[in-house]
């Protein structure tokens, strides 16, 4: 029995290993399509402003060839118009030396929180599944009708201590060792949701936990989520 469980045990694990990974790489791979979808938005504002001043440009230039009635009036709008077009270029430039600048700091700084929103994810994949290493859940338990939640909530931790010090065969008291006891799903008057029992070591709950527990209306088990 107890080959079989370190077997399952290991099957489990191993699966949490493997959705880790998975979750890990779907979540690099929505950053990237992020930071990609951002930089093509910048891309098309650059490129609405540079028509807008080629635009200008060739109204400007437009007036400048058909407006001059001399010479001299002719060669003074020649000379705006390079002085224009020249102002142009010079703006082009700094457009895309402040363009580049902002791409590379947005680059650094998406990837900067891709990076700690990954390490989060993984961190909280492995406190879940130690976690439920220190777990086990009860079925069949009916709740009391108390509105507080707070006091049901404590009568629910010693409900919980009882059934572990009834269970136990040893003369460690491991109903001690209870570190906390959380119903799943949404709670209903009189209802029985599943009573999740997580223990302060994970020693405690293989030693009384490796196989099922069956009662009349209640399972004990180690195997939810």
């Amino acid at each position: 029995m107890s080959s079989l469980m370190a077997k399952h045990d290991r099957l489990v694990s191993e699966k949490i290993n493997k959705n880790t990974a998975l979750k890990l790489r779907i979540t690099e791979c929505e950053k990237i399509s992020g930071i990609n979808q951002e930089l093509k938005e910048a891309v098309l504002e650059i490129r609405k402003q540079n028509d807008a001043q080629k635009t200008t440009y060739q109204n400007l230039q437009d007036k400048v060839q058909q407006g001059g009635t001399n010479r001299i009036e002719g060669g003074l709008g020649e000379n705006k118009l390079k002085e224009l077009r020249n102002g142009w270029k010079q703006e082009q430039e700094e457009e895309k030396a402040k363009f580049s600048e902002v791409v590379k700091k947005q680059i650094q700084e998406n990837t900067k929180v891709a990076v700690i929103e990954v390490i989060k994810e993984k961190e909280s994949m492995v406190w879940d599944a130690v976690d439920k290493k220190k777990s086990f859940v009860i079925y069949g338990m009916r709740e009391k009708k108390n509105p507080n939640k707070f006091t049901r909530e404590r009568e629910e931790r010693e409900m919980a201590k009882m059934v572990i010090k009834r269970v136990q065969d040893s003369t460690h008291e491991f109903n001690q060792e209870v570190n906390e006891v959380v119903r799943l799903g949404r709670y209903t008057e009189g209802g029985k949701r599943p009573m999740k029992v997580k223990m302060r070591s994970q020693v405690a709950v293989e030693e009384k936990m490796a196989g099922n527990v069956s009662y009349p209306m209640m399972l004990i088990t180690r195997k939810y989520g």
